[in-house]
């Protein structure tokens, strides 16, 4: 089931990376976000009444809440300038690069151990990833491009971290998902007001929230049903997913650096579960 759960999770995050190409191109790119948080979190409402109750003020609890939102509305709106100028799977790779993050920093958030030979298939598998994407930008200097996706794996494994660590103060998935998306998506629409938005935009950010809330919920429950090892390494194909779906839409073949960039992260996240 954990493994099901993890490929449904994969597709739904590929599909909903692909969707964000087109809201970052038809629709005002900071204007788009907040609406996008909050429709995320309307997707998990009607799970809160088989959650845990909130424990929002408890302890340290506020704080990981308020370090995951701040990461994931910085993610998002990198994402949507990088995707703007290039693919979808240019960008999705940025993030696959998440269990890497996530495993350097176990040692001092999570208290977990790490081995060289992990160490040695990081900076492998980040130097085998990100330097073949460093000209995919449009009008992006190869060092803005490298530093802009290692800024999206570090912070989307910094907010990883704040989950598991949320997990273990005894916060719900549905508390943990809802709270982060509605102070990020309340924070963008205070800054960017959704000024001008029409009806044909509201039901674009619809879809994607749907695909892309799916996904965070289906990798939740693979994460804590079964293998961490399973999870992570079926979500980094997420990529090859993503090129998968442009191949099939755009009917063309796609960029010789993006599938091998695709390919070394799943590789690597592979080898990385299997030594951790």
């Amino acid at each position: 089931m954990s493994l099901l759960l993890a490929i449904v999770a994969a597709i739904a995050f590929a599909v909903g990376i692909f969707l964000t190409r087109g809201v970052a191109l038809n629709i005002s790119i900071y204007k788009a976000i907040g609406p996008l948080f909050v429709l995320n979190a309307l997707f998990v409402f009607p799970l809160i009444p088989f959650g845990p109750n909130w424990i929002l003020w408890s302890g340290s609890v506020p704080y990981l809440h308020v370090v995951g939102a701040v990461g994931s509305g910085v993610v998002a709106g990198i994402i949507f300038r990088m995707v703007s100028r290039s693919s979808a799977s240019v960008m999705s790779v940025g993030q696959a690069l998440t269990p890497a993050v996530v495993l350097l920093a176990g040692p001092v958030a999570l208290g977990a151990s790490i081995i060289p030979i992990q160490v040695l298939l990081i900076v492998v598998l980040v130097f085998a990833t990100i330097f073949p994407l460093r000209k995919s930008l449009v009008g992006v200097s190869s060092f803005t491009a490298i530093f802009l996706i290692i800024v999206i794996g570090v912070l989307s494994g910094f907010v990883t971290v704040a989950v598991v660590l949320l997990d273990r103060a005894g916060v719900g998935t549905t508390e943990t998902f809802i709270v982060r998306q509605l102070l990020a998506g309340f924070t963008f629409m205070l800054i960017f007001p959704p000024i001008g938005l029409h009806w044909r935009d509201f039901l674009q950010l619809v879809r994607r929230s749907f695909f892309m809330s799916m996904g965070w919920l289906a990798s939740i429950y693979a994460i804590r049903e079964g293998s961490p090892v399973v999870a992570q390494s079926v979500m980094a194909t997420i990529p090859l997913w993503v090129i998968l779906i442009e191949v099939i839409v755009y009917r063309k073949q796609p960029a010789r650096a993006v599938v091998f960039s695709a390919i070394a992260i799943a590789v690597g996240i592979y080898a990385l579960a299997v030594t951790s």
